[in-house]
């Protein structure tokens, strides 16, 4: 199914928005702590919500037609968090610092402008993605 570069602008948006909401919410220094770093010291809630925005960021991706190997990469790291912040009191410190929806949004996000640039006929940039920059996403035309 082929999207429409605001569709394609619009899921791009929401993967940003949940990998920054779940693990960049708040910086202290170096650090960050978002919804699911909270949520990881609940137990059984935290592995919920990780696994819902981890199924969400990489079903956005598979409906913007992101290639297989950066879905399977997301994938493996929303799972790798998702087992691991399992384990009690390791698993949830372990959570805190292990920003799986923040690089799997990443992925996607990179390969879905990608897409963006493609079909805009510009080069692809392949400058990192930093704090701030998917606001500013949403203000390209």
């Amino acid at each position: 199914m082929t999207h429409s570069e605001a569709e394609l602008r619009s899921i791009r948006d929401s993967v940003a928005l949940v990998g920054r909401l779940s693990d960049s919410l708040v910086h202290i220094g170096p650090f960050s702590v978002g919804i699911d770093g909270v949520l990881s010291w609940v137990p059984g809630l935290g592995d919920v919500y990780s696994a819902l925005a981890g199924g969400f960021i990489v079903v956005q991706g598979a409906r913007a037609g992101v290639p297989a190997p950066i879905l399977a990469g997301a994938a493996l790291l929303i799972g790798c968090r998702t087992l691991v912040g399992a384990a009690p009191i390791a698993g949830s410190a372990f959570a805190d610092f292990f920003t799986a929806h923040k690089w799997a949004s990443l992925m996607i996000v990179r390969a879905i402008d990608k897409r963006l640039d493609a079909a805009a006929g510009q080069p692809v940039s392949r400058a990192p993605i930093r704090r701030g920059e998917a606001a500013a996403g949403m203000a390209r035309a």
